[in-house]
């Protein structure tokens, strides 16, 4: 998972960023990395967006965040269960 605390973020620049995660994820898959882009949560009255990702490794979830130039404080471990 990667967070942003992002001021004044928008559905707009949110899914900007989403979609040049979703770019970047694949061509790190096509370079023999194992990362695919799984989706975003915006929280608007947080200022947060959490962008997901699925890889095998935190540094390729790194990778595709910054080739993808999202604005994130961290890059974190996270397991969803429903």
């Amino acid at each position: 998972m990667v967070e942003c605390y992002w001021p004044d973020v928008t559905d707009e620049k949110a899914e900007a960023v989403a979609e040049r995660a979703r770019r970047a994820a694949r061509e790190l898959a096509r370079e023999g990395k194992q990362v695919t882009y799984a989706g975003s949560i915006l929280v608007p009255e947080d200022e947060v967006v959490f962008y997901l990702f699925e890889g095998s490794s935190a540094d390729d979830v790194r990778e595709a965040s910054e080739r993808a130039d999202i604005p994130f404080e961290r890059v974190t471990l996270s397991r969803e269960r429903r």
